[in-house]
């Protein structure tokens, strides 16, 4: 799969994360939802470790959305 651009949206929000992984052809191949406990970096880290383990090395354009998700789009210079 390297090489492939992949669309990915996570939600940080005040007291979960929500991500989603498509395709180029909206296919869902990647989900989760978790509660974060106010630990908002380190469970996202958790999250994006266990999407690299499960769908390998891949390019992912990503946006981010939610309460907590504009301080750490900010942080990351990434599109909110």
């Amino acid at each position: 799969m390297t090489g492939t651009a992949y669309s990915t949206g996570i939600d940080i929000g005040s007291t979960t994360i929500k991500v989603a992984v498509y395709d180029r052809l909206t296919n869902l191949i990647y989900s989760t939802y978790c509660r974060h406990h106010a630990l908002t970096i380190a469970t996202l880290s958790e999250i994006l470790s266990d999407l690299r383990a499960k769908l390998g090395s891949i390019d992912i354009d990503i946006a981010l959305t939610g309460s907590a998700g504009l301080g750490i789009a900010e942080a990351l210079g990434l599109p909110f």
